[in-house]
């Protein structure tokens, strides 16, 4: 339980940051979470807190939370707010020469670092100021996951020959250190690093695009697999970072997720606003260790708890028709599953019109379109195509639970495909 001074319907299950402020309305602490309640909690009910901290929880009056879509707008969130209210028990950065920036260095085989203002003069490329270390931090560590690069680069050629280190390993690393990477494609990670960071996201986006597209028609499927996979966390990462909207209107989250499902209601030409709605994708290679994904929105927000995976059962030549068909059909043999407002699929025409006749043969009608990538659009069981604007929050909200579907039915589809190998 927490102090009868906390409404507790304001501190939700929801990632974002909290404020804690004093009875003068003063705030004395801002901080992020995966979970607003659980971290919010920990504070008044831990009998293993600090001095500083047991001081700070004295003084807390009053508890404000903003809700965010990732984690690291909550990395940023935090940050501004920390620059803003300097609060007292934060760690405060005096002036700007400690600020940290994030930089690229001038070797053959580049390096990326944090700098202080003093190293800006050494370096190629740098980005900031910073207003918390911690933020840059945190933010590299997520950043290195799509675009690995070598911290372990020692000789004037700018590799050594000795055996991998510990982050090429686990794939934080492409192997600079081993020499298993030309300076060539070492150079090209950091450059798509570059464009990431300088805000470029629609170009190098389109640029990978072009790459996967052109792997897979080279057949070089393993490639194409590893720009699939950098094109997913960047969608990942950068779902829309609004921090100064955040910072103007708190409730600004939820007041777009109402908006975007009257849109749909509208745009879809829906009875009712769709309070659940049921994304579908299937992940394969070549037909093998195939996986179907349902992922669901509960009033706008990913509900993960509904969430439900299948091991496709039919075999032979790859068929994503006949896949999406037998996934549908088996979703909906469990009649203790709540039923949906909406259905989409990740497809075009031949796709929507394999689930509507599964739909159609189990006596249900529940609106059904697809999300063709390749476009954007949206096509109907009639066969029409819906194009919204690129703008459109209604179709932000469909493209949200489309990549999460493909997101989750890739995550299972490469556990199978692990086990399998280990075996």
């Amino acid at each position: 339980m927490l102090p009868a001074f906390i409404d507790q319907s304001k501190i939700p299950h929801k990632p974002g940051v909290y404020v804690y402020k004093n009875n003068k309305g003063e705030v004395l602490y801002v901080g992020k979470a995966i979970d607003l309640y659980h971290r919010v909690s920990s504070y008044f009910h831990s009998s293993r807190l600090d001095l500083k901290t047991r001081n700070l929880v004295e003084r807390i009056k009053e508890v404000e939370t903003v809700i965010v879509e990732s984690e690291i707008e909550a990395l940023i969130l935090e940050a501004n707010l920390i620059k803003k209210y300097l609060p007292l028990f934060n760690i405060k950065l005096i002036d700007d020469k400690d600020y940290l920036y994030i930089a690229v260095t001038k070797d053959n085989f580049p390096k990326i670092i944090t700098a202080r203002k003093k190293d800006l003069g050494l370096v190629r490329k740098y980005w900031g100021p910073f207003p918390s270390g911690k933020t840059v931090r945190e933010t590299l560590k997520s950043l290195r996951r799509i675009f690995p690069w070598c911290a372990n680069i020692t000789s004037p050629q700018g590799r050594q020959k000795k055996r991998p280190c510990f982050y090429y390993h686990i794939g934080l690393c492409p192997g600079v250190c081993a020499g298993v990477i030309s300076q060539k494609d070492f150079n090209k990670i950091i450059s798509n690093f570059s464009k990431f960071m300088d805000g470029k996201k629609e170009q190098l986006l389109a640029q990978l695009s072009e790459e996967m597209t052109e792997a897979a028609h080279r057949q070089q499927f393993e490639e194409a697999a590893k720009v699939k996979k950098i094109i997913a966390g960047i969608n990942y990462l950068t779902q829309s970072n609004r921090t100064k909207l955040y910072l103007e209107n708190p409730n600004f989250l939820e007041e777009e997720t109402k908006l975007a499902l009257e849109e749909l209601k509208e745009d879809l030409g829906l009875v009712k606003l769709p309070e659940r709605i049921e994304g579908y994708d299937i992940s394969n290679i070549s037909g093998k260790e195939a996986t179907g994904s349902m992922v669901v929105l509960t009033s706008g927000e990913v509900d993960k708890s509904q969430y439900r995976k299948f091991k496709i059962r039919i075999s032979g030549r790859p068929n994503d028709v006949g896949m999406m068909c037998e996934m549908v059909r088996r979703r909906f043999t469990h009649k203790d599953w709540a039923m949906p407002d909406l259905i989409l699929v990740d497809g075009g025409k031949p796709q929507v019109n394999g689930t509507k006749l599964e739909i159609r043969n189990l006596k249900l009608e529940i609106p059904l379109f697809g999300l063709a990538k390749k476009r954007e659009w949206l096509y109907s069981p009639e066969g029409k195509e819906l194009k919204l604007p690129k703008k459109s929050l209604a179709l932000k909200l469909l493209q949200k639970l489309r990549d999460e579907a493909h997101r989750f039915a890739l995550s299972y589809h490469r556990k199978l495909r692990g086990n399998i190998l280990f075996k």
